[in-house]
């Protein structure tokens, strides 16, 4: 399919900017907060839930889980309101089922999202297990080793390490090395996803603030072949290593490079993660160490 073949699920435009207006007028009346970011260069640095972690800590587990990859959860197609189904929303109710949707998300996935600061450099990351595991932007994350400070949407604090990345894929993992269990999202597959369905893009743009919570972006997807995966979720600096959701809530991509265009927003696939996880978690033979 063609870049240009794939404007043709964009041509309802007013419904989109509508659909975009009533999200903003349920956060002003008190509902989960959307914002939207500018578009800016590249960094240079079931359903499932994300699970609160609880007030009693476990020690981290580390090497023997990590070292195999993880399995993407299923889904129940049936579960998505009719309006998902269709090329572009037809009607109000089309509208208010999204916006549901999309606030159910937000509430979800938002604990699991965090800011990284590695050296001088920040970005995003997600968390898609309970001991800490850390998805993210290889060029984020950089060489294996390095000290990681994470922040969560409500402001507290976790420190990490980084795994490992794979360079020309641009995936990298990082690991939480204080004590959980940390609230975590599943992982997906692009088995069934196709250019037109609707996606989630969340992160942090500029670093962590505490007064205007997590950005989240609704949008489509305009590509999906050869290994690109390209959506019309305006990304922003900051937003790097940041997860890119399907409408079941579950990771099908990492936020990786973007440009001056709406349009030229790419995301590393899942799938990319799976078949390069052997050699980012080469480094786990060595147990992680406090700072």
């Amino acid at each position: 399919m063609s870049l240009r073949d794939g404007f043709s699920y964009f041509q309802a435009k007013p419904a989109r900017w509508l659909l975009a207006a009533a999200l903003a007028i349920s956060s002003a009346l008190g509902g989960e907060p959307l914002s939207v970011a500018p578009q800016s260069h590249r960094d240079d640095q079931p359903t499932p839930e994300a699970k609160t972690a609880g007030r009693e800590h476990a020690p981290a587990r580390h090497d023997a889980e990590w070292k195999a990859a993880p399995r993407p959860a299923p889904t129940n197609p049936k579960e998505l309101p009719p309006a998902f189904a269709k090329a572009t929303p037809s009607s109000i109710a089309d509208l208010r089922s999204i916006e549901q949707r999309v606030k159910e998300l937000v509430r979800r996935v938002t604990p699991a999202v965090v800011d990284v600061e590695i050296g001088g450099g920040t970005g995003s990351g997600v968390i898609i297990s309970e001991d800490g595991l850390v998805l993210t932007a290889g060029h984020v994350c950089g060489e294996s080793g390095r000290a990681v400070r994470m922040t969560f949407s409500d402001g507290r604090k976790a420190r990490g390490k980084t795994i490992g990345a794979s360079r020309d894929s641009d995936c990298g993992l990082i690991r939480i090395t204080d004590r959980g269990p940390w609230p975590h999202v599943a992982v997906g597959d692009l088995e069934q996803t196709r250019p037109g369905d609707w996606v989630l893009a969340l992160g942090h743009p500029g670093g962590f603030d505490l007064r205007r919570s997590l950005v989240v972006r609704l949008g489509r997807i305009i590509r999906l072949e050869d290994g690109n995966l390209q959506t019309d979720c305006t990304i922003s600096q900051g937003d790097s290593g940041g997860p890119l959701l399907d409408m079941f809530g579950r990771v099908i991509g990492i936020h990786s490079s973007i440009s001056s265009s709406l349009t030229a927003n790419f995301h590393v696939p899942i799938t990319d993660f799976y078949q390069n996880w052997d050699q980012m978690v080469k480094t786990l033979n060595t147990p992680p160490k406090q700072d």
